[in-house]
């Protein structure tokens, strides 16, 4: 059997064994997991976003919904003033369902080290 060629440095490719199970199934392997059970689908390509259900699940990009009627969020201008903006991305007008329209609406959530707060930035950085 030929090898490809390998050079000083290259990672190493790592074989996984498959079972009958996972042709059978016409799945193929990644249908399961380690253990032989089914794993969820996640999109890799999913770009939605999700509504945070505890402290522990904010990071990176956020948008904050207020309770208004019509919904608005917080935005920020390159100025750095913040301001309300009305939401336009939203499923059968429910707020948990925002989407920002416009960059300013997103703010960079970072966890201060060495305690429970955050700071957030908007997309000039300010």
């Amino acid at each position: 059997m030929v090898k490809p060629l390998s050079f000083k440095g290259d990672k190493k490719v790592k074989k996984r064994k498959r079972s009958r199970d996972d042709e059978a199934d016409g799945h193929g392997p990644a249908s399961k997991d380690i253990k032989g059970g089914a794993l969820q689908h996640q999109d890799e390509d999913d770009e939605s976003w999700v509504s945070a259900d505890a402290v522990t699940d904010i990071a990176g990009p956020v948008m904050f919904v207020l309770p208004t009627r019509p919904p608005t969020c917080l935005a920020c201008d390159a100025n750095g003033k913040v301001f309300a903006s009305a939401v336009e991305n939203m499923v059968d007008d429910s707020p948990s369902t925002a989407e920002p329209h416009d960059v300013r609406q997103v703010f960079i959530a970072n966890r201060i080290a060495g305690t429970d707060t955050f700071s957030f930035k908007g997309h000039h950085g300010k």
